[in-house]
């Protein structure tokens, strides 16, 4: 009975940390320029530096591969050194010709692929993508007046990507939507004028109309947008 309820909780544990390792491997943030997109973690075939981004179960199959290289190499070596391997079985090179791993040839090629579209899954390009965007998006907003507000409209490009780092794939998506669908909504920018007061007063009318009632239009000099 002691054995058995031992056996239930080391396999309870083996199930939480499973958990723990999925959720840190998915974990969002800033890795720096190696960060992967979401749904990819590092590879790690090679050691701690193997940054291609893969799906969760090829790295755990690059572990597993490791953990059996000894014996798919054949005993005593082969026609290609010591780290000749049994039949069946090639160089996976994921990390270049030095990766003498032993493994099946779709594996192989899998790591090959993974390598070609290393670039295509990485986080900083995206961000950096929808950082600009929103940036001209609240330019666009500034030009035509249109009046929006608030953490989406602003031009700071780092606060726009830092926060694109540290959250999944979609909000950027939702954000990229919202500040279009409100720019589509601005289809009549105002007019603002500069007014002998001191005052921008913006509308629909001419400068000079705007002014009327603030001491005329006087382009020459600053002024304050009021409401």
């Amino acid at each position: 009975m002691l054995k058995h309820s031992a056996t239930q909780i080391a396999a309870a544990l083996l199930l939480v940390l499973t958990g723990l390792w999925a959720e840190r491997a998915l974990a969002i943030g800033d890795f720096g320029p190696d960060t992967c997109a979401e749904g990819y973690v590092w590879r790690e075939a090679c050691g701690p530096s193997d940054h291609v981004c893969v799906t969760p179960n090829l790295r755990t199959q690059a572990a597993q591969d490791n953990a059996q290289a000894a014996s798919r190499r054949q005993a005593g070596g082969g026609p290609y050194g010591p780290d000749t391997c049994i039949q069946g079985f090639v160089w996976r090179e994921a990390c270049g010709p030095g990766d003498h791993v032993c493994v099946s040839p779709a594996t192989r090629s899998e790591a090959a692929a993974d390598n070609g579209q290393a670039p295509h899954r990485l986080k900083y390009p995206v961000c950096q993508q929808y950082a600009h965007a929103a940036v001209a998006a609240n330019q666009q907003n500034l030009a035509q007046h249109c009046g929006f507000s608030g953490p989406r409209w602003q031009s700071d490009f780092q606060t726009h990507f830092q926060w694109c780092l540290n959250v999944a794939a979609q909000p950027p998506i939702d954000e990229t939507n919202a500040r279009n669908q409100q720019l589509a909504s601005c289809s009549h920018p105002q007019t603002c004028a500069h007014c002998n007061d001191g005052s921008c007063q913006c509308g629909g009318g001419s400068p000079d109309q705007l002014c009327a009632g603030h001491g005329g239009n006087d382009p020459s000099i600053g002024c304050v947008q009021q409401p």
